[in-house]
């Protein structure tokens, strides 16, 4: 089973060169962008704002941002975005890889969807230069990911370019498109739990 695994992953690692942001990608960034502002929109009215959490003034942490601490694109995000070829190679690559191991393996199946993100991911990151690249022209990064979205919210959200800013950034980590408005709606409720507890005590002190 290893075996049959390590060679269809191997498809996956040889992906030519794909772009980290095509348009189609760009649009579902922003239907994520999109659905969080109802939320932002409900705590906002009650008061209620976010603070962004501290990144580490590095490019060692497991998540690098898609911005320099001067608020700029980074240079790889900007390169995945001038890219030609669009991630969509790298992901049919994947799927090629999930399909012959659903056949191939016990229980392949469950595993296709994890190839088809590992390609993608892999594609998204040869297009923004590869991984040495893209820490080399990164400044700033964090150990998790929930911490990411609710940092890139706070400090870029509707900002001119920042859906495809955070389209470069969820192709490499998608987890992070994954956990984008949970981690955004987490956030806002544990500071309306912190504010209505410092409400509590202001009145009873």
């Amino acid at each position: 089973m290893n075996k049959v695994l390590l060679s269809l992953l191997s498809v996956v690692l040889f992906v030519p060169s794909v772009h980290a942001a095509s348009p189609a990608d760009i649009a579902a960034a922003a239907k994520i962008i999109q659905q969080t502002a109802k939320l932002i929109e409900k705590y906002a009215a009650a008061g209620i704002e976010l603070e962004a959490p501290v990144p580490r003034a590095d490019a060692e942490g497991k998540y690098v941002l898609p911005y320099t601490t001067d608020g700029e694109m980074t240079a790889w995000a900007d390169k995945a975005l001038q890219a030609s070829v669009g991630s969509a190679a790298g992901k049919e690559a994947g799927k090629k890889a999930a399909g012959m191991l659903a056949k191939k393996v016990p229980f392949g199946g469950l595993m296709g969807k994890k190839v088809t993100d590992t390609a993608g991911a892999q594609g998204a990151v040869m297009a923004a230069g590869g991984w040495e690249f893209i820490r080399e022209n990164s400044d700033q990064s964090f150990d998790n990911v929930d911490d990411v979205a609710v940092y890139l919210h706070v400090t870029h959200a509707g900002s001119a370019g920042y859906e495809e800013a955070l389209s470069a950034a969820f192709d490499i980590y998608p987890d992070l498109k994954k956990r984008y408005a949970a981690a955004i709606k987490n956030a806002q409720a544990e500071a309306k739990r912190a504010a209505k507890k410092k409400k509590k005590e202001e009145k009873s002190g």
